[in-house]
């Protein structure tokens, strides 16, 4: 017979493992957070490619770089911005919340103003699954969900696209992007971020970015 003693003491210090970060996330059940698909950069997986997941695009005079971001880089973004607000969006219980999140560069570099609006940019999985992306209703509306105090986001409300924003020549911006958690279906595919529309000056133009999903190893 196995003693209940040592399984006892186990799930005693579990939490303290936990605040250390001796254990890792994905090897540890019921926190929500299952591990995540890396994404690379480029539209198909190439022999021999380069590990990037940063990827760019110019259109108009319009510099875009974009790239995921894991949680504790964006949740340590929210903390530095203001304290004790990075685990703000987790669930009420401590597990991470259920999002995918993007890091978005935007210079100005044409000479006309740049009329952006953040709920252009879809998220694309395979032929058919489109999003946009979560603005501050739908995180506030988490919050509540959670059970958590909801006015606190306005407190890092700029540290995320939320609303359109006006970037004359030579402005630039860089924010978090939100998306609802990958389905487990669509994490196969390609994923693209499109900006299906972005006013410079008169012109209406796109702008897209591409990933492919790193084939899992055998």
């Amino acid at each position: 017979m196995i003693s209940s003693q040592p399984i006892s003491l186990l799930r005693r210090l579990l939490p303290l493992f936990l605040l250390l970060g001796l254990l890792p996330s994905r090897a540890l059940p019921g926190t929500g957070a299952p591990p995540q698909p890396r994404l690379v950069a480029g539209a198909v997986c190439e022999k021999g490619e380069k590990q990037r997941d940063e990827v760019s695009a110019e259109t108009g005079g319009i510099a875009f770089v974009a790239r995921p971001i894991p949680l504790s880089e964006w949740e340590e973004r929210l903390e530095r911005r203001v304290a004790g607000m990075g685990p703000a969006l987790r669930r009420h219980d401590g597990s991470p919340g259920p999002f995918q999140v993007f890091l978005l560069s935007i210079r100005n570099r044409s000479n006309e103003t740049l009329r952006f609006q953040p709920g252009n940019i879809v998220r694309v999985l395979g032929d058919t699954q489109q999003d946009h992306i979560l603005d501050y209703t739908d995180l506030y509306r988490h919050l509540v969900e959670e059970g958590k105090d909801a006015d606190s986001l306005d407190r890092i409300r700029d540290t995320f696209f939320d609303s359109g924003l006006v970037l004359d020549r030579a402005g630039s911006v860089e924010r978090l992007l939100f998306f609802r958690a990958l389905p487990p279906k669509g994490r196969k595919k390609q994923l693209v971020l499109l900006i299906s529309s972005f006013q410079v000056g008169t012109e209406t133009l796109q702008a897209g970015f591409t990933w492919h999903f790193e084939k899992e190893k055998k």
